[in-house]
């Protein structure tokens, strides 16, 4: 990404954004205040159409700016782990995502067919947190000049 590391980790670490990026995030509902901070949650809604879930995301890891570890519940059918690792690569970030179920029955089913699924999700998910931080960043020099 052409954004800056710290950039980039500011997005994550702003629970305000992450119906902006994440795939399949309708809404945020309410965050803690404290967010990245370990423990912290945010509450989601999840889904298209009419059909939703509501639950939340709790941060289970962090090491500002270079790696945030969260667990995403979309009970009752899959618990998620989120790695979001980080590194600076020029002025831009490299930013590496590994997600897969831990919990739920996604959990039991997971395979070849649901890594294939979760990657391509995964892409466009990060596609979508570039934008994001492109437009932070365009932000952040208008402001300093």
């Amino acid at each position: 990404m052409p954004a800056s590391l710290a950039t980039v980790f500011a997005v994550l670490a702003d629970p305000r954004r992450y119906d902006e990026f994440v795939v399949g995030t309708k809404r945020i509902r309410r965050f803690d205040p404290r967010w990245p901070e370990v423990g912290s949650v945010f509450h989601h809604t999840l889904g298209t159409g009419p059909l939703v879930l509501r639950d939340l995301t709790r941060v289970v890891e962090v090491t500002a700016p270079h790696r945030l570890v969260l667990r995403a519940q979309m009970r009752p059918f899959a618990v998620n782990r989120v790695a979001f690792s980080l590194n600076r690569e020029g002025e831009g970030t490299v930013i590496e995502v590994e997600e897969y179920a831990i919990e739920g029955p996604a959990a039991a089913l997971w395979g070849p067919a649901l890594d294939r699924l979760m990657w391509l999700r995964n892409q466009e998910m990060l596609r979508r947190l570039d934008k994001v931080a492109q437009r932070r960043q365009a932000r952040q020099a208008q402001v300093a000049s």
